[in-house]
């Protein structure tokens, strides 16, 4: 129904059967509400989610619906790792990791949500970072992106640490004073890049790998 011409089916006011349309519609709809809000699991400080079909390298791989248990007073940031692992933690979506929901739970419910499902989508971002001389953890949000530019000024070669699940990055050292940009996990190998040259590299989930070479 996001077009003007409708596709479909209407549930008239005089049909018999209106369930059995609306499950087919909530059928066919059924990939979109994957990790969404379940209702009927979802009470005082019990998070439900629905499960549903993800694709994990390359292999469609059927996630179980379930339960979390939420912390109270706090703000929860559910997540889901690439294996499609639901977890919960009161200090901010996990660089690498699906972000679902920012939960606001008080005492014994919750009080408020945010989904933040369609980051779990792969889109293209670039993302412009000036640094500060130091070495440098990207952010959850700031990782998502494909394009990664860094600029500032250093005195000596600095780190980039990027999440190890798997992912692909064109990375661009934009920097000045001469100076190497190391792109690398949080174990394992990284890649330097040379001042003024690009790059692009992957995580394979256990070091940061150079694709192509400097250009």
């Amino acid at each position: 129904m996001s077009n003007s011409t409708i596709t479909f089916d209407y549930i008239s006011q005089s049909q018999a059967n209106k369930e059995k349309t609306a499950n087919a519609y909530f059928d066919a709809a059924s990939p979109a509400t994957l990790f969404g809000r379940r209702e009927s699991t979802t009470s005082g400080l019990t998070w439900g989610y629905y499960g549903g079909t993800v694709l994990i390298d390359g292999s469609q791989t059927q996630i179980a619906n379930g339960t979390l248990a939420l912390t109270a007073s706090a703000t929860n940031y559910v997540e889901a790792t690439r294996a499609g692992v639901v977890s919960a933690n009161t200090s901010g979506f996990t660089a690498g990791r699906w972000p679902l929901y920012s939960i606001v739970a008080g005492a014994s419910s919750v009080t408020s949500y945010s989904d933040y499902r369609l980051q779990a989508n792969p889109v293209c971002g670039r993302l412009a970072k000036a640094l500060s001389d130091a070495n440098t953890t990207l952010a959850g949000n700031e990782a998502r992106n494909n394009i990664l530019e860094f600029t500032g000024v250093l005195t000596v070669q600095r780190n980039i640490t990027v999440p190890l699940g798997a992912q692909q990055w064109t990375v661009f050292n934009n920097t000045s004073g001469g100076f190497d940009l190391i792109i690398i996990g949080a174990t394992g190998t990284g890649v330097p890049i040379g001042m003024g040259k690009r790059a692009i590299i992957y995580a394979d989930g256990t070091n940061v790998v150079r694709a192509t070479a400097d250009v």
